[in-house]
């Protein structure tokens, strides 16, 4: 028998069993959001300051001569021994670091925080003979990497451009090179052709053979190597044994030593860059001796950061040594916010991203906006191609960087400006044409993510008549037939 308490309880969970199996009552309807505030999509983004700088990348040599008497850079006789000659687009033509400290108002008024200076350091004055006879105005054929060459000026001149500059509160940022320095070990066997590591291993001075890339973590002893065991018998001429400066970079036993590279596969790493001696950088003596030396330059001046040469000729395990060693000397000496970005020539965001992610850098020249720009902009493309760039921002999503900090560009000293880039893909234009595409072009670098670089000379209208050479006109009056023949958009 159910007792009354209990019955009432049974019926009282029955009731709600049976409430419970009943079909659900549709809801009232919820009132849909209303759509978010201007405000609140005009939220700032996930960014800091390093983020929004605007860089004005100049060749000094090419920019004001402030001091004609460093014209010659201190050397006597003709142009093949000093490297001067103003009619010669190759060779020097007289601008020095004077010459744009002289001129720092004229830079800021651009809205210029950040100079970069392609490279200052003393260099080889002249490579090549005959018709190939050039000069190292641009600065990437170094042979002393600790004083400023004096073509451009003293080490004095240095400081005083970089303390004046930050009084006007613009950033400097030095050009710096790892990968090579200049052209002086030749080859015994009088051939510069490519040696394969498969057909040429490299061999331990008793003859063993083995992979540099096994050692370049730095995490065992580097085998023991002598000049005879090279796949490229190195030879330094006579009278040049002393030539540069640190001493180690003296040793030919501390370049690669296979040949000129191809620009493909292993070579690309291991080869010489147009002949430029190619340091063997899967070596410790060689990531450590360019650690001192740029950690020097940071010592001695208050550099705000680099601008890295030829990065993707590098193997990468340098890269996370140097630069994880580089950011923590700057942040010793009281930068924090010290800034390397580099030069990694792909249009493919999967080729350059991971110099960040990998290589410890905070950004890399952004040659896939480049090149989606130029398509849009010049080449009639749509913007799914710029669209695609900004779809694999993510790539560059480290601990310490994201893709805001990706420095932009239309045109440089290599490729050429993107005026000769319109003049290129739209022949007999009109002006009007012309400048409207390169507003466009402007208007995505300057209003997209990233820190755009004007490269001197842009603002002024410059084109020129292709890259290299072509794109490195003067800006104070030239002598050069070339230069001044050239148009100028506007």
């Amino acid at each position: 028998m159910i007792r009354p308490a209990l019955r009432t309880a049974a019926g009282t969970v029955a009731a709600a069993l049976a409430v419970a199996l009943l079909p659900a009552l549709p809801a009232a309807a919820a009132a849909p959001p209303g759509p978010p505030s201007d405000k609140a999509l005009a939220a700032e983004p996930a960014r800091h300051d390093l983020t929004r700088e605007q860089f004005y990348f100049v060749l000094p040599d090419r920019f004001a001569n402030g001091d004609p008497a460093n014209d010659r850079g201190g050397l006597t006789g003709d142009r093949l021994t000093t490297g001067l000659d103003p009619t010669d687009k190759g060779f020097y033509q007289g601008g020095d670091l004077k010459g744009l400290t002289d001129r720092l108002d004229y830079v800021k008024g651009l809205g210029t925080t950040a100079i970069w200076l392609a490279p200052i350091f003393k260099n080889q004055p002249v490579q090549g003979t005959g018709d190939q006879a050039s000069a190292g105005y641009h600065g990437y054929w170094i042979t002393d990497f600790t004083q400023v060459d004096p073509h451009f000026g003293t080490n004095a001149d240095l400081t005083r451009l970089i303390d004046t500059a930050h009084a006007k509160g613009m950033k400097v940022f030095f050009d710096v090179i790892t990968n090579h320095t200049a052209d002086v070990v030749q080859y015994e066997e009088r051939s510069s052709a490519y040696l394969s590591q498969g057909a040429f291993p490299y061999l331990t001075k008793d003859g063993v053979p083995f992979d540099d890339a096994d050692y370049a973590d730095g995490r065992r002893p580097f085998p023991a190597v002598d000049r005879d065991t090279f796949p490229r018998t190195p030879v330094v001429p006579a009278g040049k044994e002393n030539l540069k400066v640190p001493a180690w970079l003296n040793d030919p036993a501390l370049y690669h030593n296979r040949g000129d590279s191809t620009f493909a596969g292993e070579s690309s790493e291991r080869g010489d860059f147009a002949g430029l001696d190619d340091l063997w950088t899967e070596r410790p003596e060689a990531v450590t001796g360019m650690q001192k030396i740029y950690e020097k330059w940071v010592h001695d001046f208050r550099v705000d950061g680099f601008r890295i040469d030829t990065v993707k000729h590098v193997n990468m395990d340098f890269w996370t040594r140097w630069a994880t060693a580089l950011d923590s000397y700057a942040a010793q000496r009281g930068r924090p916010d010290f800034f390397m970005f580099g030069e990694v020539y792909s249009a493919d965001p999967a080729v350059t991203a991971p110099y960040v992610t990998r290589g410890r850098l905070d950004a890399t020249l952004d040659f896939p906006f480049q090149d989606a720009v130029r398509a849009y902009a010049s080449q009639g493309a749509g913007a799914d191609r710029l669209a695609g760039v900004f779809a694999q921002d993510h790539r560059y999503t480290s601990g310490k960087a994201n893709a805001y900090e990706q420095v932009t560009f239309l045109g440089n000293h290599d490729m050429g400006r993107f005026g000769a880039f319109l003049k290129q893909d739209h022949a007999g234009a009109g002006e009007q044409e012309l400048l409207a595409r390169y507003r466009l072009a402007n208007e995505l670098m300057f209003l997209s993510r990233g820190n755009p670089v004007v490269y001197y000379g842009d603002e002024q209208g410059f084109t020129g008549a292709g890259g290299d050479k072509d794109a490195r006109q003067s800006l104070f009056a030239s002598r050069t037939p070339d230069y001044l023949d050239d148009d100028q958009l506007g």
